[in-house]
């Protein structure tokens, strides 16, 4: 009978030598795969994050309303520091009565240590009443000027932002805001457009964005 010829040593260390090297790509690839989805995943979840923000952006200026007889204090408005605008309330009443109006602002909030800042939204309860919504006109702007931990609690921050630039739109020209209503920081109607232009921090993807804003109500005739 003939013994039976066994691997020797060095073929033994030939073949696990192949299956560490094929172990090894096979590991690089999956640790690829699993890099690139969790890529697909954070950008999927920068661009939700930044669609929400832009949604809401713009469903406070669509619902924007001018009220009339409050001097001033209602329909969109721009300091320097904070856009101010009233809008129609979405709350549902159990009684079917009419739901008042927000105001609501906006503003972007630099950070210190060479950070980027927030874009942040503050939003007051439900108002049916001019003393109410006077209140919070004020408050709103008090808001802007770093107010209250009471007017701060109704903050949100919305987006990170490096920076924002915003413009409104009259007399067939985009301007300053505050220059676009003959100086005086509150226009006596709300403007025909309004345009957002916002800079993006690293946390939601970098790069610039500007976001137009048309009234609903502009007239077709201009341009």
């Amino acid at each position: 009978m003939r013994p039976v010829r066994g691997f020797t040593l060095v073929e033994v260390l030939i073949a696990l030598a192949l299956m560490a090297v094929m172990g090894a790509l096979s590991w690089q690839g999956i640790d690829s795969m699993l890099r690139g989805r969790s890529a697909v995943q954070a950008e999927h979840a920068r661009s939700t994050v930044l669609g929400t923000a832009l949604a809401q952006w713009r469903a406070d200026l669509d619902a924007a309303t001018l009220l009339p007889g409050m001097d001033g204090q209602s329909g969109i408005d721009w300091d320097g520091r904070v856009l101010r605008i009233t809008r129609r309330s979405t709350e549902v009443q159990a009684d079917g009565t009419d739901a008042g109006v927000w105001v609501v602002a906006w503003r972007w909030q630099a950070q210190g240590n060479g950070q980027h800042g927030w874009w942040r939204r503050w939003q007051s309860a439900a108002l049916r009443d001019s003393m109410g919504l006077q209140l919070a006109w004020a408050q709103a702007a008090a808001w802007g000027q770093d107010g209250s931990p009471e007017a701060n609690a109704r903050q949100t921050d919305v987006l990170p932002l490096q920076g924002w630039q915003l413009y409104f739109y009259r007399d067939n020209a985009w301007s300053n805001p505050l220059s676009s209503a003959g100086g005086k920081t509150s226009a006596p109607a709300l403007p025909d457009a309004v345009r957002s232009v916002i800079e993006l921090a690293p946390d939601s993807g970098r790069g610039r964005i500007s976001v137009d804003w048309l009234r609903p109500n502009w007239s077709v005739g201009r341009s």
